[in-house]
């Protein structure tokens, strides 16, 4: 279907890392045991957040990002991987690490049972990988439907967060239920999206200085810092909406989920609130800041900082992570997701279709 002429390379990047990470987990952690969860539910988040962003754009139908588009829409491949890792993740055995895994006699779970658990999710990453690669070809190539394709990534784009988050997270600590926690994932991954442009802004200052007038691409930056900014404030939104509901309902099935975790990390999870929230809007109201290539860079890695903070307080509890092998399967993730970035692999469909 043309979206890249860098897929089958990519395609080969993708088998060998991926093994290589499977064989990580094989060898480094026992059957109840996982880290390959912890990176995927990373790079899950900075793969489609930002292809979410342009959506958004495109739908608005304005072009006040169009200096970042390429690098953004790049991303679109990273979710085949994830697809990649997820099905190596169901063949190890690893959903032995949900608690709703073990058959329980008289007991038919329609749900949560593992043939549909496996394939709804590896559906709805294969379905939003092949929606984003559509749309990023259009939107690159200001082809016809590119607003109608833009609005078909962000309904799979929420749909497929929210099933993270209700799938891959919250039933690990099944029966614990929480309605808002798929809103929250998918706006923390719109966050991490803003968080990797901020990290363009400055590796990328170069070729952006030589593509596009100064001033054109300095109120790009100065926007999509501002987003990212605006986005600090819904994050703690999301946080907050997500908290007083179990505080002013003080039901102990919903309350668990947080005492469980302050009685094992304590004060240490209010760190979270801190560099996801309070640091970015203190030092973002600045318009030096958000002017200032490096400075927006390092509260990029930053607030990517505290969504992996975040990740570990999330799943810790119920999941043992081996570091080394989590050292390593993220270091081989972040690998081919530079590799996916450099490739350009949505910008060269634009020369092939000319």
């Amino acid at each position: 279907m043309g979206f890249s002429n860098n897929l089958p390379k990519l395609l080969i990047y993708f088998a060998v890392a991926a093994a290589f990470i499977v064989g990580i987990e094989y060898g480094t952690t026992t059957a109840g045991t996982t880290s390959m969860l912890y990176t995927m539910l990373f790079f899950v988040a900075i793969s489609m957040g930002p292809i979410a962003i342009m959506a958004a754009v495109d739908i608005c139908e304005s072009d006040w990002a169009k200096p970042y588009k390429r690098e953004m829409l790049s991303t679109h491949h990273m979710i085949l991987f994830i697809a990649m890792l997820f099905a190596g993740f169901v063949a190890l055995g690893k959903l032995s690490v949900y608690g709703w895994s073990a058959p329980v006699e008289g007991l038919e779970r329609k749900w949560l049972n593992e043939s549909f658990f496996t394939w709804r999710n590896l559906a709805l990453l294969l379905v939003s990988w092949l929606v984003a690669s559509i749309y990023a070809r259009k939107s690159l190539n200001d082809e016809k439907g590119k607003v109608m394709w833009a609005i078909f990534y962000v309904f799979s784009y929420v749909i497929t967060q929210t099933m993270v988050a209700f799938d891959w997270v919250m039933s690990l600590d099944f029966p614990w239920l929480s309605t808002l926690f798929g809103a929250y994932f998918f706006v923390e991954a719109f966050y991490s999206g803003l968080a990797l442009a901020a990290i363009f802004t400055f590796f990328l200052s170069d070729y952006y200085a030589e593509k596009y007038p100064a001033k054109t691409f300095k109120k790009a930056q100065m926007d999509m810092m501002t987003m990212m900014f605006g986005f600090s404030i819904f994050w703690a939104y999301q946080f907050f909406s997500q908290l007083i509901v179990i505080w002013y309902g003080n039901i102990p099935e919903e309350v668990a989920f947080f005492t469980h975790r302050l009685d094992i990390y304590g004060y240490w999870l209010f760190a979270v609130i801190l560099i996801l929230f309070v640091t970015p809007f203190w030092v973002l109201m600045s318009r030096k800041v958000k002017a200032n290539a490096r400075l927006v860079m390092i509260m990029g890695f930053w607030i990517w900082g505290g969504i992996l903070l975040e990740r570990f307080f999330m799943i810790h509890h119920h999941v043992q992570l081996n570091p080394m092998a989590v050292v390593l399967q993220f270091l081989i993730a972040a690998f081919i997701f530079y590799t996916v970035v450099q490739s350009r692999g949505a910008s060269e469909s634009m020369n092939s279709a000319a």
